[in-house]
């Protein structure tokens, strides 16, 4: 894999399919531009970093070359947060078809900037979705968490398929995952897709990381659209899809 990742540039783009990948940072509007053309983004479904500081280690995530930590999972004042909440959608807006969605992911502490940054960037916040896990998370809090937060909205008009869904969401917490930390469950993503979207459509997603929301929308017939910041979890989705359908990816600029 480290081979592989000095041919990545800034900018990079592969077709998987009929999905495409970038590598470099969603806040990059002409990058954006690249990735998108002429087309138009139906749903946005995201998990930003929580602004938690997690650390990914080789010794836990064994499919990682080194320990580092998650990109822009540093920004700990609730100001900086709705700032780069701010920034990451602000730039989505301009390729958003007329009627959207978006479901964007949250911890506790940053939800409440996320929200705001939300409504900065002109988007409607309409509920709080809650995923409860099958087991808590272990870590310094006074109360273990067993849940996320998905933060649930839209820019101007929405559109929902399945109107006796849940606000609550029941899925099993994926095992310890070797490619990244934060993995969400397939069936997860793929629910809120079908909630959302229409075969054919694309689904973005500026943190792809190592790559769920890519085979949520291979698997329901949707086109994902999508930036990751970290070269190695490019490759990490780009290998998880190309396991799964069996295709190649091709490398176009």
């Amino acid at each position: 894999m480290k081979n592989q990742e000095k041919s990545i540039k800034y900018g990079s783009m592969w077709q998987l399919g009929v999905h495409r990948l970038t590598y470099g940072d969603c806040r990059d509007q002409k990058l954006l531009k690249h990735l998108v053309g002429q087309e138009k983004i139906s749903l946005i479904c995201c998990d930003p970093p929580y602004g938690v500081a997690v650390v990914e280690s080789k010794r836990g995530f064994l499919m990682l070359s080194k320990d580092k930590e998650i990109f822009n999972d540093h920004l700990q004042s609730n100001n900086d947060y709705r700032v780069f909440s701010r920034a990451w959608l602000e730039v989505v807006v301009p390729f958003l078809t007329k009627k959207n969605t978006a479901y964007i992911f949250n911890a506790d502490k940053m939800v409440w900037s996320l929200r705001e940054g939300m409504i900065d960037a002109g988007f409607k916040i309409a509920q709080l979705l809650v995923w409860i896990k099958s087991q808590a998370v272990i870590g310094r809090l006074d109360y273990a968490p067993q849940h996320e937060l998905i933060l649930y909205g839209w820019y101007g008009i929405h559109r929902f398929r399945h109107s006796k869904d849940k606000s609550v969401i029941f899925y099993p917490r994926p095992s310890k995952s070797k490619l990244h930390p934060t993995t969400k469950p397939i069936g997860l993503i793929r629910r809120l897709i079908l909630n959302s979207s229409e075969i054919g459509e694309i689904v973005y997603d500026g943190f792809l990381g190592s790559g769920t929301t890519l085979l949520a929308c291979e698997q329901t017939k949707r086109r994902c659209f999508a930036v990751e910041i970290d070269s190695e979890y490019c490759l990490t989705a780009i290998q998880r899809w190309e396991k799964l359908t069996g295709m190649k990816a091709n490398k176009i600029s």
